[in-house]
């Protein structure tokens, strides 16, 4: 299957695959804090546990090296997409017969470890398959880069955190599936965290080996015009992260990006924790976040044919700031409320609203970042957008 340029089906599903990928192993790494609070893990365990996603954070330093360095004759991204996938699989694979016994005995610097490396090979993956589909997409339509990542990391994550807690969950099964199916009733979900994490190894593994037989890239890269451009040295790679910097453009977009987290980080990394300590069950939470997760992978598509995703952007932001308020008043007042038939029905309604917006907001920011990328180092430029 050669990597024709544009919108072809073939190029959308092969984005959203490899992104689906990251997504199980984020979701994964982000459920792995929800079962150390069941087996009575401390804010200061999860605090450590925390250090395992600093490679996403400073993954800027190695980009370079995944846009510029390539095997010619197997092609710029397959170079770097095949060992990091290969390699994925295989540690996932190996920590699948440790990683239960690690969680019951709170080895948490022994997980850190492991999922410090995970986060590693996620981050290098991410920065492959940014480039990827920025080059896929640039001739035709960017803002399809930018969709791909969202639908494909939103799946992803919910396989690896909502779909992993909820079906592993021994009483959910017990009670919605093998109750009304009159089955006997077990200790075990329908399947186990180990279990999980070798279905997303074999998944590495198998889209590798596809990846290899049926994918194959062509050589040049086409800005938006259509133009070809002309391949940068490792060193101009990294002195253009400089030059990028100097730019007034680049500099307004730092200032937002810093600032713009800044009203809604709390609500957005603290409100499953927050919901798990007020007394919400890890399994219940799980079952939230399903039609919670299929409202939001209805966001990226609204958008797939913007040319003016820094309105969507816009919009979107304030938008989410309002809807913050009433969330984290609900989320705070869960105790009293917790018992109420009306509880749960309302939690995903505003859960939802909550996550369609921050979608929105999301796909429009890497849709903008995408439409301005030079395709041939679109790997570190994405990469430098995204982690100002």
């Amino acid at each position: 299957m050669p990597t024709n340029r544009g919108t072809s089906k073939s190029n959308i599903c092969l984005t959203i695959t490899l992104y689906i990928l990251q997504g199980m192993n984020l979701g994964l790494a982000s459920s792995i804090p929800l079962f150390l609070i069941y087996y009575g893990a401390t804010w200061k365990d999860r605090g450590t546990f925390n250090f395992a996603k600093y490679p996403f954070s400073l993954k800027l330093l190695w980009a370079p090296l995944i846009d510029v360095l390539y095997i010619k004759r197997f092609g710029r991204r397959k170079s770097w997409l095949v060992p990091i996938l290969l390699i994925s699989g295989a540690v996932l694979l190996s920590i699948s017969f440790f990683i239960q016994s690690w969680i019951i005995t709170n080895r948490i610097v022994l997980l850190t470890i492991v999922f410090f490396i995970i986060y590693f090979l996620t981050a290098s993956e991410d920065v492959c398959v940014d480039g990827f589909a920025i080059t896929l997409f640039a001739a035709s339509n960017p803002q399809w880069a930018s969709t791909s990542q969202s639908i494909g990391q939103t799946f992803g994550r919910f396989l690896g955190s909502s779909f992993l807690l909820t079906f592993e969950s021994a009483n959910f099964t017990n009670r919605f599936i093998r109750k009304p199916l009159s089955l006997p009733y077990q200790t075990t979900g329908l399947f186990s965290l180990v279990h999980f994490v070798r279905f997303v190894a074999v998944a590495f593994l198998i889209v590798t080996v596809c990846l290899i037989i049926f994918v194959r890239e062509k050589e040049e890269t086409l800005n938006t015009n259509g133009t070809q451009t002309n391949n940068l040295s490792l060193i101009q790679t990294y002195l253009s992260i400089i030059k990028l910097f100097k730019k007034k453009c680049i500099q307004q977009i730092t200032i937002v990006s810093i600032i713009s987290p800044i009203g809604s980080a709390a609500i957005q990394s603290m409100t499953s924790l927050a919901l798990l300590s007020q007394g919400v069950s890890r399994e219940k939470l799980g079952l939230v976040n399903i039609p919670v997760t299929l409202a939001t992978l209805i966001a990226p598509l609204i958008i797939r044919h913007t040319k003016q995703p820094l309105d969507w952007f816009a919009r979107s932001y304030v938008l989410y700031l309002i809807h913050a308020l009433p969330l984290a008043a609900y989320v705070y007042f869960t105790p009293r409320m917790i018992s109420f038939g009306y509880y749960y029905p309302i939690l995903i309604i505003l859960l939802a609203i909550s996550e369609f917006i921050k979608m929105l907001q999301t796909t429009a920011n890497f849709g903008f970042f995408a439409s301005i990328c030079q395709p041939d180092i679109s790997g570190t430029y994405i990469t430098l957008l995204v982690t100002l």
